[in-house]
This record gives C-alpha cells, structure tokens and sequence, in this order.
C-alpha cells in the first residue's frame, strides 16, 4: 500500500510542494494586489473544472473503473465535458467587469482532459505525472514573469496554463488509446442530469476551500484577501495530497476495512500538518510562507485544524460515491459549504480579519463531518477514529518536546520532522497493507 502511495505521491506530491514553493516567492515579491489577481484567476479555473465535472466526472470515475467495455462510454463523456466547456466560455463576457474572466475561453480545453480516466482505469502514477506537468510549468512561467518584473504575470500564467493542457491532453489519450478529440453533442448534456446530485457536491466542496475566493474580495480589503489566498491554496493543496491516497485505492474503498486504513493514514498526515505548525509556527509558516506572514500564524493553525478535521473522515468521501448515497451526500456539502460562506461573510461585517476565513474553515469541516458520520453510520465508526486519535496524540511529544529544549528554529524543526517519521514509519507500516486488486 505505502509503496504505491509513494510512488504517485513523488510526482503529485513534488508537483504541490512546488506551488508552495512558488507562491512564497510570488507573495515576497508582488503586491497584495498581484496576489489577489492570481488568486481569483486560480480559483475561477478550478470553478471552470468543477462546473465541467460536477458530478459527471465522480460517477465517470466510478463507472469507469468498474466497466471494463469503458471506452463507449467514455466518448459520450468527453463529448458532454467539451459541450459543457463551450458554454461555459460565455463567460468570458465578464471580462467586461473583471479581465481575469478571459480564462473561460479556456473552458472547452480544460473539458477535453480526460485525466479522470486515468485513475479509474487504473493508470494513477501517469495521471500524477501529468497532474505534475501541469503545475511546473504555468508556475516555472510564474515566477519568472514576477523575476523579470514583466508587465502582465497574471496573462502569462493563464497562456502557460492552456497550452499546458493542450499537450497534456494528447498525452493522456495516447496513453488510454483513444481519440485526441470529441466532438460537441448537445444531447449528452443529458449526463449532467443524471449525476446532479454528485455535481452539487462538487460544487460545494469547492466553496469549503478556494471557492471562497469568490466570494472574499467583495467583503475583505487586498491584503487580508492575498492572506486568505495562501491558506486557501496551502488547505487545497492538502487535500490533494490526501486526493492521491483516495485515487490509488477507488476500487478497494468499497471494503470497509480499506476506508479505515485510509482514513488511518490521512489522520497521521492531518495531525502532522497540525503538530508542526502548532510547535512550530515562526519556522513553519517563515518556511512554507514567508516570514513577514508570522504575524497571522492563528489563521494558519486554524486552516491546519480544519484539514485535520477533514482528514480523520476523509474516505467517507468515496464510500458515500461508491454507495451511491448521492441525494444525502449532496445535502450534505450544500449545508457545509452554505455554512462555511455564511460565517465568512457575516463576521466580515463585525471585523473583516482573516483569521474569520479559518473560523468558517473549521465550522463547515465540522458540519460535513458530523451530516456523514449520520449518512454512513456504521457501529464504532466515530469510536475508532477516536481511538486512533487519541493513541497517536502521544507523539504530539515528539516536536513538542524538542521545540521546548531548542526553540522555534529550523534545525530542530527539521530534527523532530525527521524523528516523527521515522517513528511512525516504524509503528505502521506492516500495518498499512493492502493487498493489490488488479
């Protein structure tokens, strides 16, 4: 189990560590202004992925991994993406009121990506690799538009961006053996409504993360927007990396026993994630931020509560899909997610402070958590988790421990990172086994 994890995580893994990277030295060396411009263009490319997908990319997932006559049927779905992709380039019309609405045009091409494919026809590690190409680059062209100081960073990140997917996009069909392209078929949008419940909880997950994007500018000044951004894509980033856990075993995950490991596993990460930036958070957010952003470590901690949060239940996710469970499960994330808009923009009235953002963060994680917990109830579900919590809790010490003798530095940092994984690479991997299901 671990040695599949790790070998898609070295692609999709590097390729997020990289955007942090990059989006340290793009907020050190751009203004609140720029920061905020490339995070509503991010955020409205991933709402065009979302929109495309919707629910018809889950129950493509699901169909297809489990059909194995699946290039039929996948036609009729790429041809519905590409159709969804050409209406959603009307939008660029707004363009009028916000330039950044030019990415639309960039709809179809983002609908012709048939990367889904790739994870459930069980190709993960070329599907990370390609989630790698497609981080690397528009970023690498990023950062050196903000290096040469050029005019436009925004306008090149959206050129790299698309022709990034275009050659992507014939890699990914070379490699499931299919056509290059679909062609527009009105009649396929009829997909989009058998699998509308699934597409609401798209939607509404993404408005628990960086969909809040669109939504801040309208209530929170520049700087606490720009923020917001980096602890948005930070939390995002998070649970892509648990994504790769979720996308290596869809097929397994119908086994309940499965889900618990995952969820295991996903635990350990979330408690990492909060261990370290609790112990540490001048090094912490100084290494992974910057260090003119220490100044706002309650956001950060507060965005590491709620992936934590999200972490310990995260296969629930899947099991409801697989279970088809989609009418609940839609319900669901449109309360969280409505719950987590709400706080946002009401607390913003008494005072408009990022850390509000992690508050709405921790309360719409909670919500989703508690309404699954109900959905998929199973006996000594929430006692399990909580067992595995609280058993692992003693290597909270670890860090602390050392944090207390040395300080808030990066060399004990990196010394009680080292012995954390260490210790509990030793404790659990025999533990986290499965056996591989071709």
């Amino acid at each position: 189990m671990l040695k599949r994890i790790f070998t898609i995580a070295l692609f999709t893994g590097a390729g997020q560590l990289f955007v942090v990277f990059a989006l340290k030295y793009i907020s050190q060396h751009s203004s609140p202004e720029q920061v905020k411009a490339i995070g509503q263009i991010d955020s409205l490319v991933l709402f065009i992925m979302n929109v495309i997908g919707l629910g018809l990319q889950s129950s493509a997932i699901r169909n297809l991994a489990l059909n194995n006559n699946w290039k039929e049927e996948y036609q009729q779905i790429q041809s519905a993406r590409i159709t969804m992709g050409l209406l959603l380039a009307a939008g660029t019309i707004l363009a009028f009121v916000n330039p950044y609405y030019i990415i639309f045009l960039a709809a179809p091409i983002f609908g012709w990506s048939g990367d889904y494919a790739l994870y459930a026809r069980g190709y993960p590690i070329a599907g990370s690799i390609i989630a790698f190409i497609r981080l690397l680059i528009p970023f690498s062209f990023l950062m050196l538009a903000v290096y040469y100081q050029l005019e436009s960073p925004p306008i090149i990140y959206i050129s790299s961006l698309i022709i990034t997917y275009i050659l992507s996009n014939f890699i990914i069909s070379l490699i499931l053996k299919t056509e290059y392209f679909f062609f527009p078929v009105i009649k396929n949008l009829r997909l989009y409504i058998e699998s509308f419940y699934l597409g609401v909880v798209i939607l509404s997950l993404y408005f628990i993360g960086l969909g809040l994007m669109l939504v801040l500018p309208y209530f929170y000044e520049d700087p606490a927007v720009a923020i917001a951004f980096l602890g948005l894509k930070f939390y995002v980033i998070f649970k892509g990396v648990l994504r790769i856990i979720h996308q290596a075993f869809i097929k397994e995950m119908v086994d309940y026993e499965v889900c618990f490991k995952v969820d295991q596993i996903a635990g350990i990460i979330g408690m990492s994630f909060l261990f370290f930036i609790s112990c540490f958070p001048n090094t912490f957010i100084g290494l992974f931020f910057g260090e003119k952003f220490i100044q706002y470590k309650v956001y950060f901690i507060l965005v590491a509560i709620a992936a934590f949060i999200y972490s310990v239940f995260s296969s629930l996710i899947i099991k409801a899909m697989l279970e088809k469970k989609d009418k609940l499960y839609a319900l669901t994330c449109f309360f969280s997610a409505f719950l987590t808009l709400l706080v946002s923009i009401l607390f913003s009235f008494f005072n408009a402070t990022v850390v509000y953002v992690g508050v709405s963060l921790i309360l719409g994680e909670l919500l989703f958590a508690s309404g699954m917990l109900v959905l998929m109830y199973r006996p000594g579900f929430l006692q399990e988790r909580l067992f595995f919590i609280a058993k692992n809790m003693f290597f909270f010490f670890i860090p602390l421990s050392i944090k207390f003798f040395f300080g808030d530095e990066l060399i004990p940092f990196i010394l009680s990172l080292a012995g954390f994984a260490f210790i509990m690479i030793i404790t659990y991997h025999k533990q986290f086994h499965i056996n591989q299901i071709n």
